[in-house]
Formats: C-alpha cells, structure tokens, sequence
C-alpha cells in the first residue's frame, strides 16, 4: 500500500475505498445541498434588500442628489417641523452645487439650475453669473438683489462660495456640479502645499501613464517567470541547501574560535577584568553549544527530508507541465477579479441606497441643516450587507480554487495527455452541477472566523486611547490568533476543495480527509510549504525586481521633474508584487493539489494490474513497492516499441 495511507479512516473504523472501484472525477452527486440552500436563500435576502432601498426612495436621493435642507433637486419635497428652507420646490434645479467644492464633506450644498461653466473670483462674478443664466449660487435665504450686500458672505457653510473658484469648466457627474479636470484640480490643490505627502501624491500622478504601463508588463513578466519556475526550482532548491549547510557550519565554527579565543584572553586579562572576560567566555561557550545542537539538527532534517526536497522539486516541474497544457490557468485570477469587480460594484450602488434611506431630523453638528436619520431596520440591513459581502466575495474565492483543482486533478488522472479535452471547463461544470454546496460551505466557516476578527479590529481601533493596557493586550492577542486560525482554515479549505473535485465527497468528510493525508505526510507538507514556498517568494520578487527596475530608468529618463524617484517607483513594486502573486499563486495551488492527488494515487493503487498508477514516473520514485511498476512500464514500452518496429520490417513498403 502507498504512504499516504488515511489514519483517520482506520481510527474511526470506515474501510477505504476499493482500489478497483476508485474511478477519480467520474460522474458523482450534488454535495451539500443544505448550506447551497441557505446560500441562496441568504442571497435572495440581499436582493430583497436592495428592492427595498431602491422602492424607499434611496435610488432618486442617491442619483438626483439633495442640498443640506434635505430638498431633494429636480423634486417637489415635503418640509420638516416648519424649517423654511425644508420642503422646497426644487423642479427645475437639477443640479447639487457645494460652497467649498475642495470640502464638499463639509460644505453647505444647495440645488441650483445651472453648474457654474467659468471662473469665479468675487461677489460681482456671481451676481453676473445669475444675470446671465439665472441660477442662484448663493443660499436660499439670501435673495440674488443682495448678492452685492454685506450679508453675502463667503464661507464653507454659506452663504456664498468660496472664492475664488478656480474651474474652467464643470462636469454634471450624477447631477453634481464638480470640476471636469477632478484629477488635475486636486493636484494643484495638493502642490500648491509643501506637505511632502502631497508632493509624492502629485509625483505619482505625474507618472500614471507610465505606471500603468508597467502594471501591464507585471502581467507579461509574470507570466514567463511561472513558465520558467520549472526548470528554477532545482537550482534554487539546490543552492539553498548548499548555502544553509556552509552558513551553519560556517557560524558554529566561528562562535568555537572566539571560544577559544576568549579563553586565551583570560590568562592575559587584567584583575579588574577578569570576572567579565570568564563571563564572557562562559556566554561563547552557551552560544558555541546552542550553534552545534542547531546545526546538527538542521545537517539531520536536510539529510533526512532531501527525499522530500526532491519531490517539492519534480511537482514543481509537473506544476509547469499543467500550465504548459492548461495556459488558461493563468487568466482565471482576471477572470475571478472581474467577477469580483462587478459584485463589488453592485454592493456599492446597494449600499449607497441604504446609506441614503431614512427620514428627515435636524443635523445636530450644522445647525438649521437637515440629515436623513437611517431607522433600525436599516441599521440591520446595513449589517446583513456587510455580511453579504464577505459571504459572497468568498464564496467566488471558493469557486475559483475549486475550478483550479478539479482541472489539474484532471491533469494528474488523465493518463493520455492528447485526451485531455477541456478540463477547466469540464471542472467548471462539475463545480456548477454538484459542488456549489460545498463552496458555500467553506466560504462560510471562513466568514465565522473573519467577521468576528474585523469586529475586534474595530474595537481596538476605539481604545486605542484607553488607559487600559491589559484590555486592549487582549485585544490584540485575541486578534492575532483570530488571523492565524483564518490562515490555517484557507489553507485546510483549499485542500478539503481538492479532494471534492477528485473524490466528490462532501466537504466535511474531504476536510478530515485533507487533515489526514496532512498529517500522514507531515514532512513533505513542510518541505513543500517552506522551501517551496521560499521558490516562490523569490519567483515573486524576481518579477518586482524586473518591472521596478524598468520603471526607475523610465520615470529618470522621461519624468526628470519628480520630487521623490521613489515614490513611483515603489508603487510599481506594489503593483507588481500583487501581479506576481495573483500568478504565482495559481502556481502554488497546482501544486497543493498535485500533492493530494499524489497522495491519494499513492494510498489507493500499488502498481499491480487493476491498480495502476496515475502518477508519471518521476514520481514514482518516492512510492514504496514502485521499482516493479517502472521497471513493467519500461518494459511494456521497450516491448511496444519492439513490436513496432517488427511491423515495420514485415510491411511490403519496408
């Protein structure tokens, strides 16, 4: 029987499966029916939601806008407790204009009929403008007859704006009267400051085009560096092992001679400082003994996991010939960010719905001004979609990894390569057809443990002024180990995921079974876990090295005016870097499940007629009992071959 045998099988008395029956990703049944139903359910929750913020008058406050009296522009409205200014007609005023557009938060906003098409400096410009036009930029209360009075006072809160306003011209963006050139405005407002923060910001958008260039060739970059990861792997691999021995023995023998050095010195040290120099000695010598227990550890792991090293080795090579036959791996990250997006986006619109529901109070900050005051229900509604989206936004994580894993399953368990078919789409109509369940269920044990965390997250930021120190110790103590435990469930998610594509179990049982085929090959999970993870790390930076270093001689040799060369150029490492992992990270999966499906070819078959194995050779070799098998294959092969050629010779052509 193969190593990967499942201890928790035999534990808890269940017979593994036949060897003879064992058919991977053949046709199977729905799994976890019941959290898919919740799912939906919980889903169509949020569109009900979303009907009833749009139906309560959200939608038309949220896209026709409402000035700070709670007048909603182009609508006849009703007023509140006798406020004069509340309840106005406002049709024929389509458009939300802000005293102080730089602080529009702030600002006092009124509907006014036209957006403001040239430069403002003084009362005089404005009192022309309403001449001309007939839209009044002043507030309500303030008759245009007075615009040259002194009551027309300019101020953030009104009754006039801000002077001067610096616009050329004003785009009408959902009915609000902000400038056209939004980006190259703020910038002026930002330089025009000797912050250096704002002077970065300005030098980053000095650089867009460029930067968003360079995120294009991050694309490219990271792209040939995952094809590339399969003939890396061996040489990096192979150097880290070779520089950890010589680092290790290198230190151990430096911290003996200093031993030894030290006790040379205390025959020659002065009285006064002979209690330090024996001190000193006799901390060498803790440090010379601690070094040696260490380094004959690490010389005993690397010499009893380099079996395992090799094999981190040859799936990272296999890994690379599932990109090379399934290059549409590489754009599922693009197409799940586009999913993601559009998702996103609609719980934005949703959101802003529910955001300006409500009824009308009094604004207790401004007073005179009138707020919309969100009721409880809506308070519940804004937490269901809150929860809602992080539900949700896992669940399209879940059904991405599950998609990648059934198709290098189908890779691995397809001996025939030329019969490989379509296998991400095969896996995305088995994910559709019988896996939803279990996604909605793996998504939802992460959001038990993920919500909680942002709730203290949030907590902690409120007293972080607290005198209480053992409080908010605790805090984050409770938060640390809230993110290790999400960490660990992704992790155990992902190979639970794995096993339903190859098994079609349920998820709780493909968990178990994940944890047991973990546990059972402990050592190759760490190898594979640190110095893969390690190949990867350096694959990622590879690619930041690449892309940053194009974009410093670019942003030199086109954009010599910058203020701070680093400042662009990091963002492109950033950029960069989240590029790189969005690849290498389908990388990193593959082999996560190429490991389990090793595993599980390896605990069900042994070689023998009925029971071959999946596998390729080159693993092969890390199987018990496997010699027998190769040796047949080659056999079979060399009697194949020799069949062939003796048809050859037979046939008249010949």
């Amino acid at each position: 029987m193969g190593c990967c045998y499942s201890a928790a099988r035999s534990m808890r008395g269940d017979e593994p499966p036949q060897p003879s029956k064992w058919k991977p990703l053949e046709k199977r049944s729905c799994t976890d029916v019941i959290p898919l139903i919740v799912f939906t359910l919980f889903f169509i929750g949020m569109m009900l939601i979303a009907g009833f913020a749009i139906v309560n008058g959200a939608a038309y406050r949220m896209i026709n806008g409402f000035d700070s009296y709670g007048n909603v522009c182009s609508k006849k409205n009703t007023p509140i407790s006798s406020h004069p200014l509340s309840g106005l007609d406002q049709t024929g005023k389509p458009y939300v204009f802000f005293m102080n557009v730089a602080n529009g938060y702030k600002s006092l906003e009124i509907c006014v009929s036209k957006c403001p098409d040239r430069e403002l400096y003084s009362m005089n410009d404005v009192h022309n403008f309403f001449l001309e036009t007939g839209s009044q930029l002043c507030d309500y209360s303030l008759p245009p007859d007075q615009y040259l009075s002194s009551a027309a006072a300019s101020s953030t809160t009104g009754p006039c704006p801000v002077f001067p306003v610096l616009i050329k011209k004003i785009s009408q963006v959902l009915y609000r009267c902000v400038p056209d050139n939004i980006g190259t405005f703020l910038i002026d407002l930002l330089v025009n400051s000797l912050d250096p923060v704002n002077r970065i910001i300005s030098d980053i958008y000095l650089c867009r085009y460029s930067i968003i260039g360079l995120c294009f060739l991050s694309l490219f970059v990271a792209f040939i560096v995952v094809l590339l990861l399969r003939y890396l792997a061996s040489v990096v691999v192979y150097i880290i092992n070779i520089v950890v021995v010589i680092a290790s023995i290198a230190g151990t023998s430096m911290l003996w001679w200093m031993y030894a050095t030290s006790l040379n010195s205390i025959n020659t040290a002065p009285p006064e400082k002979l209690s330090q120099s024996k001190a000193d000695s006799q901390a060498l010598l803790w440090y010379s003994i601690a070094a040696t227990v260490v380094t004959v550890v690490l010389l005993l792991l690397i010499l009893v996991m380099r079996k395992r090293v090799a094999l981190t080795v040859d799936l990272f090579h296999e890994a690379g010939k599932c990109m090379v036959h399934m290059p549409a791996l590489m754009i599922q990250p693009l197409w799940t960010f586009l999913v993601l997006i559009m998702f996103w986006m609609g719980w934005v619109v949703v959101f802003g719905f529910i955001a300006f529901s409500g009824t009308k109070v009094m604004d207790p900050i401004h007073p005179g001004w009138v707020r919309y005051n969100a009721t409880a229900p809506i308070h519940y509604m804004w937490w269901y979609h809150v929860v809602g989206l992080v539900w949700v936004s896992e669940f399209i994580l879940a059904c991405q990894q599950m998609v990648i894993a059934g198709a290098v399953a189908k890779h691995y368990f397809t001996r025939d390569k030329k019969k490989l078919g379509a296998p991400i789409i095969s896996s995305m109509g088995r994910l559709i057809s019988n896996h939803l369940g279990s996604c909605a269920l793996g998504s939802f044990i992460i959001i038990l443990v993920k919500i909680p965390r942002c709730i203290l997250m949030y907590l902690s930021r409120q007293i972080k002024d607290s005198p209480n120190m053992l409080a908010k110790l605790m805090v984050k103590c409770c938060i640390c180990c809230l993110w290790v435990l999400e960490k660990c469930l992704r992790y155990l998610n992902y190979n639970a995921y794995s096993l339903v594509a190859i098994n079609g179990t349920h998820f709780c049982k493909s968990a178990c079974d994940a944890v047991a085929t973990l546990l059972s090959n402990a050592l190759r999970v760490i190898a594979i876990n640190s110095v893969g993870a390690f190949v990867l790390f350096l694959g990622k930076l590879l690619v930041v090295a690449i892309v940053a270093g194009v974009g410093g001689i670019l942003v030199v040799k086109f954009h010599p005016n910058v203020n701070y060369i680093a400042a662009p150029v990091g963002l492109i490492a950033v950029f960069s870097y989240l590029t790189a992992h969005c690849f290498i990270s389908i990388y990193e999966m593959s082999i996560d499940t190429l490991l389990l499906c090793f595993c599980e070819d390896s605990r069900v078959n042994d070689g023998t007629p009925g029971k071959e194995y999946f596998m390729p050779k080159s693993l092969m070799t890390y199987v018990k009992n496997s010699s027998k098998h190769i040796s047949k294959l080659e056999g079979k092969s060399h009697k194949n071959s020799e069949n062939e050629e003796s048809m050859r010779l037979e046939s008249p052509n010949a």
